[in-house]
């Protein structure tokens, strides 16, 4: 058939299909195309073909891809299910250890109570013996005050013990002294005695008073104690008169045969007259 003679079916639509020419007759079986519309059928014809090939390619890469995602997919899934088997495996053998656990957790539970009423126990009994210490350190502290003045009370008495040993030692000095003055007193009395038995007849021609003084200072002070002696058988009134100080003093006595007087509280400096009725004053300074 020559191209002028081809017969018009129809224009190509944009999809690859034929459009009708409403210009073709109903009753004519063939239609003649014109050279450019035969040109345009086979361009689509070609794009046609060129699109269902790269459709059949997308579909070809497309099913090898979705084939090989199956066999991935596939050895995934055997994988898994080796995996799933072995922790099956691993579960039932996590199971059988979760029974003993559970044994032994039971077991450790019985134990733990036991342990517990043993605690109990031991917690009363440690409670009993806590409330024993305190009352043990309350007794130690009462016997620790008691003790502690027990030692302050004997301190104490040592300490007087030994200040009236110091005095005891102390009189005992003094008592040495004194008997050593009074053995002296003693004989210089026995000797005033002799003398006296002797110058009586010159003293009581003289005028002289029998008297002799001897003078004592003070161990704890400066003062000084005036002892008259009555060199006479016979008592003897005297008076004393002390001046020389802040305030001039006067005192009387009657000395005894034979006897003393002592006036104490005199002073260094200080002037003593010793006068008695029929007799010549006595005169001395205290020093």
């Amino acid at each position: 058939m020559r191209p002028g003679s081809q017969r018009k079916a129809g224009s190509v639509s944009p999809n690859g299909g034929l459009i009708p020419d409403r210009r073709m007759k109903n009753d004519s079986p063939a239609l003649h195309l014109k050279p450019a519309q035969s040109a345009g059928i086979l361009v689509g014809l070609i794009a046609a073909i060129v699109l269902l090939a790269i459709v059949l390619v997308v579909h070809a890469v497309k099913v090898h891809h979705l084939k090989t995602q199956l066999a991935d997919t596939q050895k995934q899934l055997t994988q898994a299910k080796a995996e799933t088997n072995q922790v099956q495996g691993q579960l039932d053998q996590a199971k059988s250890a979760t029974t003993d656990l559970q044994a032994q957790l039971d077991k450790a539970k019985s134990q733990q109570a036991d342990l517990q009423t043993q605690f109990d126990q031991i917690k009363d009994a440690s409670i009993d013996q806590q409330k024993q210490i305190a009352q043990d350190k309350t007794q130690a502290s009462d016997f620790q005050a008691q003790l502690d003045k027990s030692k302050a009370e004997n301190a104490e008495v040592h300490g007087q013990l030994d200040q009236a040993n110091a005095g005891s030692a102390q009189l005992l000095t003094q008592l040495d002294q004194e008997k050593i003055q009074s053995s002296d007193l003693q004989a210089r009395l026995s000797k005033a005695e002799s003398d006296l038995t002797q110058l009586q007849p010159l003293l009581l021609k003289n005028r002289h008073l029998p008297i002799s003084t001897t003078l004592e200072k003070s161990t704890w002070g400066q003062s000084y104690t005036l002892h008259v002696n009555n060199l006479y058988p016979q008592p003897v009134s005297v008076t004393l008169t002390v001046t020389g100080g802040d305030k001039p003093r006067s005192e009387s006595s009657v000395i005894g045969g034979s006897g003393t007087f002592a006036l104490g509280k005199l002073a260094a400096g200080e002037k003593v007259a010793i006068a008695s009725d029929g007799y010549d004053p006595v005169n001395l300074t205290v020093q």
